[in-house]
């Protein structure tokens, strides 16, 4: 067990917070028991329909996009953040295959993204040329930042909260990939090795961009 002075406050505040909110998360992944199968990898998800009286009153929506064409989909994802609640709602999701840049960023447009209530577009850093394309066609689309640590670090946050509420009747290929997503496994020996599988994550990756400039802020 290492010493306390070596852990840092930040690492034991976050360690005390989900002792108390969520004890069985705490038990496997700061005491190393193995609790159920161990392979999950949100156990924070909760089904909830969102009306839109409800989300209206979420403010400026969260908007993320990863990037697909084929076998992997293009993903849109907009959400909003509760920080006194530590509560994340998910309430709206597109998924194209082999659908034009120009046409997915009209459906966005269709969406009130970048409107007077849409709030910013966040999108995979990695097509540079794509993020440009949408800058072009009206959409304030920013690339995410990437680096080193920044996937675990975003990942964490998301198991850190105290909820991901997804509203499964607006959003159901992002209630699956939540529901669904697992740590990687030993294929030989069944083994939990705890890295995030780069398969079934679209979504997934389309909210942890949508909340980057929340996750980013230390201490939120």
């Amino acid at each position: 067990e290492a010493p306390p002075e070596w852990l840092g406050p930040k690492f034991l505040a976050q360690a005390e917070y989900i002792k108390e909110t969520r004890p069985t998360k705490y038990r496997h992944e700061y005491l190393g028991e193995a609790v159920g199968n161990g392979t999950q990898v949100f156990d924070n998800i909760r089904l909830e329909e969102l009306s839109n009286k409800r989300i209206r009153s979420f403010g400026d929506a969260l908007n993320g996009v990863d990037w697909g064409w084929w076998p992997d989909p293009w993903a849109y994802n907009a959400c909003a953040y509760d920080p006194a609640r530590r509560r994340l709602g998910i309430f709206d999701e597109l998924t194209r295959f082999r659908c034009p840049n120009a046409d997915t960023a009209q459906l966005l447009i269709e969406r009130g993204v970048g409107g007077d209530e849409g709030g910013f577009l966040i999108a995979d850093g990695a097509e540079p040329k794509s993020c440009a394309d949408y800058r072009a066609a009206g959409l304030p689309c920013r690339a995410a930042r990437k680096g080193p640590g920044s996937l675990r670090e975003s990942m964490k946050w998301l198991q850190s909260l105290a909820e991901i509420v997804v509203d499964p009747a607006r959003c159901p290929d992002t209630a699956r990939e939540f529901g669904e997503y697992e740590y990687a496994k030993d294929a030989r020996t069944g083994e939990v090795l705890g890295g995030y599988p780069d398969a079934g994550n679209h979504h997934i990756d389309a909210v942890r961009y949508a909340v980057e400039s929340v996750w980013r802020r230390r201490g939120t």
